[in-house]
């Protein structure tokens, strides 16, 4: 560990003519200076407002997460936590001449080399309260205080990858709670590299949300975001032509890893239909590629396969993978300033979090938009939406997580004394074993039907991404003792189509016409017989619309995963 792991504890204040600004700094950002009213260094301009969040006004107390590059090793990221308060002006004991406003805003800030958010966050929630509670803001006392004691706390911890502090605040539960089904298809969006927005406010659960979400994939958070906030300026004499040449460059550097395990140099997306493709209810059971010495599993022999899997160490398979690196920002809060770096040429990609609207209305800044508030996730390329399409092994696997955490078969897993089974560290082990599964998989040959399990086309766009060809050079052979398929591959079953229907009921343009055909009778039913004719009508031509849909080819006009129908 670091010697010294936090940086610097600030004072950020709203000046009513200069905006946001660092108003202390312990230590001085410069040798030579109090620490009053310091001038953060060039590349850390976006400080003060990246620690007190658009729109905090509205709120009496938040907290945002934010990813800065150090000054010192490009090789690594400092980590921001800070805690934002908004108290009235009659509080305050010790004016200043410009507090001209009725309430004071400002917030405390840690700036760590190690990712401990939650757990710093804990501790910073104390400090902050406390240091407004004195009305004395000169008082600073305190915050040297606080440098001290968690250095002195965080320089004790020895491997932060075993550390119970890990994951304070990030609960995986919660996120699959929230976005049921949909998690599998934001954890293939993860390995993409595409440019994501999530949006929410107010901030605190927006930069959880996507904390918790980076921690899905096993080792991310500790040791895969140390490039995450470094950007290189584009070179202005760069072509489009020479961007391509450098991206398929290690695609022709594949290494052999095993007999029959060789990734084909040929990269190019795989243009053709699967099951997941063309639905049609009347060969639902023929018509897909499959092995057929896969058996389906029974509920047990899956949780046993999956634990297997995932106490395989996750380093000897090249884990995790350099997701953000090579000009693929993670930036759990963004503030619209920081808007400026996301459009630079040298930012391929993003996953970062904002509550400003003006995020949202900016032209073709985002890929795909993830609404925390309704768990919406919108996704407006037809290419991308196919290329994300869940399989039905996807869709058994969110079946299964959505299952046993959403809807626990026991009542008190606690006095059961099977906690783990459905809580974090289980939904966490759960996504291990499918990721050591999906690399497994990528490495068979193009066109090996264990390649339809994840989507090929999925498959083949995510070979193609920077990370997946250096993962490729990189020592993984303990990989190669996972059977090449997916976890929840088997045999086609009535839940299976269960599951499609379903996810085509909810998630396509006309089964949520359906819906809406059928609320609308049930509200005519209710109100008068004389509208009722019409609404059955309606309802009768949407579900002839919705039923041809379905049995001739798999709409892709939104790729929302809803919960499977029960008991149909």
């Amino acid at each position: 560990m670091p010697e010294h792991p936090i940086l610097h504890v600030l004072v950020i204040g709203f000046h009513h003519k200069r905006g946001c600004q660092v108003e202390y700094a312990y230590p001085p950002f410069k040798d030579d200076t109090t620490g009053e009213l310091n001038e953060c260094p060039n590349d850390w301009k976006h400080l003060p407002s990246l620690a007190l969040p658009d729109g905090s006004h509205n709120f009496d107390e938040d907290t945002s997460y934010f990813h800065l590059p150090s000054l010192k090793n490009p090789n690594e990221t400092i980590y921001g936590i800070s805690c934002y308060r908004q108290i009235p002006l009659e509080k305050i004991i010790n004016r200043t001449p410009d507090m001209t406003r009725s309430t004071i805003q400002k917030s405390v800030c840690v700036l760590s080399k190690l990712p401990l958010y939650g757990h710093i966050q804990v501790k910073m929630s104390l400090i902050t309260h406390a240091y407004f509670e004195e009305g004395d803001f000169s008082k600073i006392t305190l915050l040297h205080d606080t440098y001290h004691h968690l250095n002195a706390c965080l320089s004790s911890i020895e491997n932060i990858s075993t550390s119970p502090h890990l994951y304070v605040g990030l609960s995986a539960v919660e996120l699959v709670t929230k976005f049921k089904h949909k998690v599998v298809l934001l954890f293939k969006l993860l390995l993409l590299e595409r440019k994501v927005l999530f949006f929410y406010s107010p901030v605190r659960p927006l930069c959880s949300t996507i904390l918790t979400l980076l921690s899905l994939h096993p080792g991310l958070i500790e040791s895969g975001l140390k490039k995450s906030a470094s950007i290189k300026p584009k070179q202005p004499n760069i072509s489009t032509e020479d961007k391509e040449e450098d991206i398929s460059i290690s695609s022709q550097k594949v290494k052999n890893n095993g007999s029959n395990n060789i990734v084909s140099e040929k990269s190019s997306v795989i243009h053709y239909n699967t099951e997941e493709d063309v639905v049609n209810l009347n060969s639902f059971t023929s018509n897909i590629p499959r092995d057929p010495s896969i058996d389906s599993l029974s509920e047990a022999a899956m949780q046993y396969n999956m634990i297997s899997i995932a106490q395989i160490n996750s380093a000897n398979c090249a884990v995790p993978m350099s997701i953000f690196d090579n000009g693929n920002i993670c930036q759990p809060y963004s503030c619209l300033s920081y808007m400026d770096i996301l459009t630079d040429a040298s930012v391929r990609g993003y996953m970062i979090g904002a509550s400003n609207i003006l995020f949202k209305q900016k032209k073709n800044l985002a890929d795909v938009i993830v609404e925390i508030d309704d768990g919406k996730v919108e996704i407006e390329n037809v290419d991308l939406k196919r290329i994300l399409h869940l399989t039905t092994e996807d869709l058994r696997f969110a079946d299964y997580l959505v299952r046993h955490v959403v809807q626990p078969e026991k009542e008190d897993v606690f006095l059961d004394g099977v906690g783990w089974e459905g809580g974090d560290e289980w939904i966490r082990a759960q996504f291990k074993a499918y990721l050591l599964s999906l690399l497994r998989t990528s490495l068979l040959n193009e066109g090996a039907p264990e390649l339809n399990h994840f989507n090929p086309t999925f498959i083949s766009t995510w070979q193609q991404t920077k990370s997946y060809q250096i993962w490729l050079n990189e020592d993984h052979k303990a990989i190669i003792a996972i059977e090449p398929c997916h976890p929840f591959a088997g045999q086609l079953s009535v839940a299976d189509m269960k599951l499609r229907i379903s996810h085509t009921m909810q998630s396509s343009e006309s089964g949520r016409k359906l819906n809406q055909a059928v609320q609308n009778t049930s509200r005519a039913v209710a109100t008068t017989g004389k509208a009722v004719g019409g609404a059955i009508s309606q309802a009768k031509g949407a579900v002839t619309n919705w039923w041809s849909n379905l049995t001739t080819a798999q709409d892709f006009e939104n790729e929302e995963v809803q919960p499977p129908i029960q008991n149909v």
